[in-house]
């Protein structure tokens, strides 16, 4: 999983305490205004409670609020809790997110090899090119891949442990000489 996909069920889990938030505050204020006619006519029945639409709360505050104030202060309380109580789930739920996965790739999988990785790659033979040093024990890689490396200068090919042709870029006179510890050498001249 890469932490920079987006989840679309934490997007709707925080939508839906949203509306359940405001539609309950849409209820209780109905309750509490004792369903009366003037509320306008309910979205349905169930088992003989009036349901209105979760957004007509809004409504009713724009029209009524100066007769009922403090009914309309608490139901807005109940649904601006609703979203402080979404908010705190979004961010519960993203250090989850975050947590859940031992390697998260948001910035790419790049890592240092461990030693079971590194026997496991076959680095630690006795020829091929050499690599490194890891543990004291030298690093070689011998196989049909393509290597570039890079060395100091004064280091000296031989140091590479190269068995095959190589071309070198080099402003040495062994590798001009096309030659490189009685190897071939193709050269390449700097530019």
């Amino acid at each position: 999983m890469q932490g920079t996909n987006v989840l679309f069920g934490q997007i709707a889990v925080v939508f839906g305490i949203v509306i359940a938030g405001v539609w309950s505050a849409t209820q209780w204020t109905a309750a509490a205004l004792g369903y009366q006619l003037r509320l306008g006519s309910p979205w349905f029945d169930l088992l003989g409670a009036p349901i209105y639409h979760p957004w007509k709360l809004f409504e009713w505050w724009f029209f009524f609020d100066a007769y009922a104030s403090h009914v309309f202060d608490t139901g807005g309380a109940i649904a601006a809790g609703s979203g402080l109580v979404a908010v705190l789930v979004a961010i519960g739920m993203s250090i989850w997110r975050s947590r859940q996965s031992r390697l998260v790739t948001t910035y790419g999988s790049a890592r240092w090899a461990d030693t079971a990785e590194i026997r496991k790659a076959g680095l630690t033979q006795l020829s091929g090119v050499f690599l490194g040093l890891h543990d004291g024990q030298y690093l070689r890689h011998e196989g049909p891949e393509h290597i570039l490396t890079f060395a100091p200068t004064r280091s000296g090919f031989g140091s590479l442990g190269l068995r095959y042709c190589a071309v070198l870029r080099d402003g040495g006179t062994d590798a001009q000489q096309g030659r490189c510890h009685g190897r071939s050498a193709l050269p390449l001249c700097p530019l």
